[in-house]
């Protein structure tokens, strides 16, 4: 922060922390306010029983502020997506990109390098359908790889960015949900999202693109930000994703803390890593004394071996 420089905390109510899209919106807007003002800061207020987030940056004109995060979402680089249309793809097609990403990698330009990590990791790669060694990927890739037009995450991820406006996202920051976009290929990572056959309303080889609920675009290009800060790892067992983990029941949850000391993007990139946050029961005395008011927690529901979805969030 310049000397003197006057800040303004941007409470967006839109944003409901236990919800799992919301959160994961917050933390987009986090980090690509992070580029345009590199000493922003996050953290999480409790309005009428909901955990919103409140952003602390320079600007102070609302319309500024959307139209700036607009521009700075349309100009960040896509480039990790760009590689192919599918997700997972082809491993060693993968590793060539990961080693290109970090030749000339430092603290200012690490946005390709983190996006690569966060799809997956090369090591150990298992054979697709058509006996392809392809890397293991992300526990947010909840859509099918490609379907077959080979259109998978990183096709969706750049229709989405390309239709989202400034009306979008004041939708998503500063309004109530409507659900009002339609026609958009789906992230599901929104719990209402889960909307299997025999739960809906209508035959869905019947229906049409405006029947049952639709989405939030901004939030979703908001959240496609946040992937950067959930590296995968290989443990050694398998391929891990930073937020998630199994039960004694090979459960898979995904889990997020909620904090209400404002910081920046890169503490909050170190507080997703707590071990402790993917405990069945979370230490909850020793998180709160690292300032972590609440902790979320949702099952990854696979219905299918296209498809998965995240049920509703309840406190962990």
């Amino acid at each position: 922060m310049k000397p003197n420089e006057t800040q303004t905390d941007w409470t967006l109510i839109g944003l409901d922390g236990a919800n799992p899209l919301a959160f994961l919106a917050a933390l987009g807007t986090g980090l690509i306010a992070g580029t345009i003002w590199p000493h922003s800061r996050l953290c999480w207020r409790l309005l009428k029983g909901n955990w919103r987030p409140v952003l602390n940056c320079p600007e102070s004109d609302q319309e500024r502020f959307l139209e700036r995060l607009h521009i700075a979402l349309h100009e960040a680089s896509l480039a990790a997506f760009d590689i192919d249309g599918k997700l997972p793809f082809q491993a060693d097609k993968f590793a060539d990109a990961l080693r290109a990403s970090i030749a000339d990698v430092h603290p200012a330009t690490r946005r390709d390098c983190d996006f690569l990590t966060a799809f997956g990791t090369e090591i150990r790669p298992e054979m697709d359908a058509k006996k392809n060694p392809v890397f293991r990927d992300t526990r947010l890739r909840m859509v099918r790889s490609g379907d077959s037009a080979g259109q998978g995450l990183p096709v969706y991820a750049r229709i989405i960015r390309q239709a989202t406006g400034i009306v979008h996202l004041r939708r998503t920051l500063f309004e109530p949900w409507d659900y009002g976009d339609h026609g958009f290929s789906s992230l599901r990572w929104d719990p209402l999202e889960d909307q299997r056959y025999a739960l809906r309303w209508r035959d869905p080889s019947k229906s049409g693109a405006n029947d049952g609920p639709g989405s939030m675009l901004g939030a979703n290009s908001l959240a496609l930000e946040a992937l950067q800060a959930f590296p995968v790892i290989w443990t050694g067992r398998e391929a891990e994703t930073t937020g998630f983990h199994r039960n004694g029941r090979r459960e898979v949850f995904f889990t997020w803390p909620i904090w209400s000391a404002s910081i920046g993007m890169d503490t909050v990139r170190s507080l997703l890593t707590l071990p402790a946050l993917t405990d069945d029961e979370p230490p909850k005395e020793e998180l709160a004394a690292m300032g972590i008011d609440e902790i979320f927690r949702c099952q990854r529901i696979q219905q299918n071996q296209y498809y998965s979805n995240f049920s509703p969030a309840r406190p962990a």
